[in-house]
């Protein structure tokens, strides 16, 4: 609300919302912007000119009506703007060729993954083989060492 309790038109919020700062640097260029301003003004100058009975605001006219109104029960994404007939008839259709080929190469790599994989299953399989059969005759040994000293104390 401005100071006298009016509400702005949307031309004047969109004007005083978009105003750039001297000295200040923006990301986005301020020409688009102020193109449209400038056509939302060179509108409204000529419905006031006019003395029409169904005047159409300027914002909406330059920047287009920003509703979407969905379609219900049609699905996600659909609306009156852009109808989508067929979902599952926008994919992608390829030759039997090339996706026998597609699934060869997926195939082989997948192959060489698992080689790779057991191969190094089997690597640490033999570690841990070779771990328990020393620590077997570690024990053994030792189990040897006691009986021995036992018979000593003897």
């Amino acid at each position: 609300f401005r100071q006298d309790g009016d509400i702005p038109s949307k031309r004047k919020l969109f004007e005083r919302t978009r105003s750039q700062k001297e000295g200040k640097t923006y990301a986005k260029p301020f020409d688009d912007t102020q193109t449209k301003i400038q056509e939302m003004r060179r509108l409204e100058a000529l419905e006031a000119d006019e003395s029409s009975e169904c005047q159409k605001d300027p914002f909406d006219e330059v920047m287009g009506d920003g509703r979407v109104v969905r379609k219900r029960l049609v699905g996600i994404g659909v609306s009156r703007k852009k109808p989508q007939e067929n979902v599952a008839g926008n994919s992608l259709i390829l030759p039997k060729e090339v996706m026998e080929s597609i699934k060869s190469v997926v195939v082989a790599d997948v192959q060489k993954e698992l080689s790779a994989e057991r191969e190094e299953i089997a690597k640490k399989k033999e570690a841990h083989a070779a771990r328990v059969a020393e620590m077997k005759r570690a024990t053994k040994e030792q189990e040897m060492r006691d009986d021995l000293e036992l018979k000593r104390n003897l």
